[in-house]
Formats: structure tokens, sequence, C-alpha cells
């Protein structure tokens, strides 16, 4: 119900919307001009690997904290929290995701020398995520239908395939970032030679 009735149309919707009127399309994974998923940028540039795991691990933190704070604050389901909270996140994550993009985007480039790529929404963002898990941390015993220490219980093939995309992930990023010329915030100036 909610990938068919919800998600498929909201997607759709929003592409039509964006087609309309011209919006920007983030391309994260730098798949403009590539033939194979081999060419992506994403693979290539540890920045831009960097920030699209950061935007996910976000992601799934906000969308965990949902259910728990409805949870460990007791939250009735008719309460307008949950509505209010989406509303406050589609305002500065939205700006928030923007910054991360240009950051991405503008990697490497000489155009990255003059551009000033600012941060404070994502530092928000993350420090408004952290104090989020720090209450659902907090409140989590004797609320709703969570046990303490029922982590212990729960099967690998749960959290297996969790800790084995983190590491993939730091590892990644660590091979990435090290490689020869990855480090080169902008590349170097042509320099036009002199005929005598």
């Amino acid at each position: 119900m909610d990938i068919c009735l919800s998600n498929i149309p909201s997607i759709t919707l929003g592409l039509w919307i964006q087609r309309k009127y011209g919006l920007v399309q983030y391309d994260f994974l730098g798949r403009r001009g590539k033939n194979s998923w081999r060419e992506w940028e994403v693979w290539h540039c540890h920045r831009k690997f960097g920030v699209i795991s950061y935007t996910f691990i976000l992601l799934y933190i906000f969308f965990l904290n949902g259910f728990f704070l409805n949870n460990n604050l007791l939250i009735p389901p008719l309460h307008p929290f949950p509505v209010l909270r989406l509303l406050l996140w589609f305002g500065f994550g939205s700006i928030a995701f923007r910054e991360g993009y240009e950051d991405s985007r503008t990697w490497g480039t000489r155009e990255r020398e003059h551009l000033v790529v600012q941060g404070r929404y994502r530092w928000l963002a993350t420090a408004i995520l952290l104090t989020e898990s720090i209450l659902c941390y907090k409140y989590r015993e004797g609320t709703g239908h969570i046990k303490a220490g029922a982590w212990r219980e729960t099967p690998w093939w749960n959290w297996g395939p969790w800790v084995a995309s983190l590491i993939f992930i730091v590892v990644n990023w660590t091979r990435l970032r090290f490689m020869e010329g990855h480090s080169t915030k902008y590349p170097a100036k042509k320099v036009k030679s002199k005929r005598a």
C-alpha cells in the first residue's frame, strides 16, 4: 500500500513537476553522459561517494527516529507532532540536501575556487538527528512494544547486511580518498605556452 499508493505516485508527480518547470535534477551518482554504471562518478570520487553515503545514513536515521520518537515518547497516532516534524524537515532538510549536492558537484572543478560551499544546514540536520537519537535511547525502556535488550535476540540476517554495508562504505571511501589525485581540491591551471 505504501509503495503503490504513496511512494510511486509521489515520485512520478515530483518528476513531472520537475520537468515541467525546469527545476534542477540532482545527479549525486554522476550518471549523466555515462554508458555504464561502472563509469558513474560516485565510484571514482571520494567526495561524491561520501556525500551520497552520508545522506543515506542520515535518511535511515531520520525514518527510524520518526517511529521511535512516537513510540518512546508515547505520542498518540493522531497527534500533529509527526506531521509538524516532517514539515520542519522538509524546510531545512531540502536546504541541507542542496548544500551536499553543490559540495559534491563542484568538487575538483575550477568553479569550486570561487564558490563558497556552505555546510551549516548539514551540520544542523546532523545535530537534530543526533539529539532525536539520544531522546529515543533515553526513553527506550518501558514504552510501547520495544523491550530493553531485544537487540540481543535479533537474528544475524537482520543486522548482518547493515554491518556489511557500513564496512563497505568505510572501506570504499577510504580507498577512494587516498587514491592518487583524489585529494586535489582544484585542478591545476592550464599554462599557455609562449611562442618566441
